[in-house]
């Protein structure tokens, strides 16, 4: 599938979808959110006499979290117990993720940002996270021996999430936040098979479905910045994800029988992935609005209108 079909198809999947009513939810980027009781070393409990404690174990048990604070859960008995609540990166980038750990240096502080701030500083994060994805890309293709014209491709790629972090974090910090840097990415080599499921996942269904949701909120975004930034990022992850499906064939030609099914298989699991009931989110509404998210009905609509066209429905 190249560019110019995919930009066609995702037209008119959101031509269809925006005839219906929109509802509110946190879109593609819930938060990934776990309240972890913990046990100090002595006191009678309570967030009060755990004190510094707890800071240790937010690093010991919420280590890759974007933040991490100290809460209380109640007890029957009428008191409470020490608890962190640790908060995960949630997966809202239009991007492609590393193949590796590549991630942020130190968690985010979001406290006080509202939802915009929130879920543009997860954005520009996840858009670093694609340069080092890309490069791993572009390193594991050549040592491969693919084409030249690939090696090209994904060199364009890494250059172009350079542009879409900066944008982002530019958007993030009009909102009031601060964006920490990126680690670097693995260092080993990615095998045929592995280099071939993680493109069919990541490119081939996250960066389509994550290019149709950006040129959403190119079209319905009320803050201009936002919504010509998107109009950008959604035209480069288009072409990130016509990439996806040209290495995907290249890949395909040279894998045996078994691993064409497996990563068939994962391809397929990621695309279902996506239809993944979404919690509406009372009291983003505002924010929401601004970025021009797609609302709990209408994420639904998009990604089943999605998997089906890319022929992963259930019936296919």
């Amino acid at each position: 599938m190249n560019k110019r079909q995919l930009e066609k198809l995702l037209g008119m999947i959101i031509a269809t979808t925006a005839l219906g009513a929109r509802g509110i939810s946190c879109g593609p980027c819930p938060d990934n959110v776990a309240q972890i009781p913990v046990l100090p070393p002595s006191s009678d409990g309570g967030v009060e006499d755990a004190g510094d404690w707890l800071a240790d174990e937010c690093q010991r048990k919420c280590p890759n979290g974007i933040s991490c604070v100290p809460t209380s859960l109640p007890l029957e008995d009428g008191g409470s117990m020490p608890a962190i609540e640790c908060t995960q990166m949630a997966d809202c980038s239009a991007g492609r993720r590393p193949l590796g750990k590549g991630g942020p240096e130190k968690r985010w502080d979001t406290k006080g940002l509202g939802a915009a701030g929130e879920w543009l500083v997860h954005a520009a994060a996840l858009e670093a996270g694609s340069v080092i994805a890309f490069r791993e890309l572009r390193r594991d293709l050549a040592a491969l021996g693919a084409p030249r014209r690939l090696l090209r491709a994904a060199s364009r790629a890494a250059e172009e999430e350079q542009r879409h972090t900066r944008r982002t974090r530019a958007l993030a910090r009009r909102y009031g936040a601060r964006v920490p840097g990126q680690t670097t990415g693995v260092t080993r080599r990615a095998s045929l098979e592995e280099l071939a499921t993680h493109n069919a996942v990541e490119g081939c269904v996250r960066e389509a479905f994550g290019a149709l949701v950006a040129r959403w909120q190119a079209t319905f975004a009320e803050d201009l910045e936002v919504r010509t930034a998107m109009a950008q990022i959604a035209d480069d992850e288009a072409r990130h994800a016509a990439l996806a499906h040209a290495i995907d064939a290249w890949a395909q030609r040279r894998l045996g029988p078994a691993a064409r099914a497996r990563v068939e298989s994962a391809r397929r699991e990621a695309a279902h992935a996506l239809l993944a009931p979404r919690a509406r989110d009372a009291g983003r509404e505002e924010a929401l609005r601004v970025l021009g998210l797609p609302g709990a009905a209408e994420t639904e609509a998009l990604a089943k209108r999605f998997v089906v066209a890319i022929g992963l429905d259930a019936a296919a």
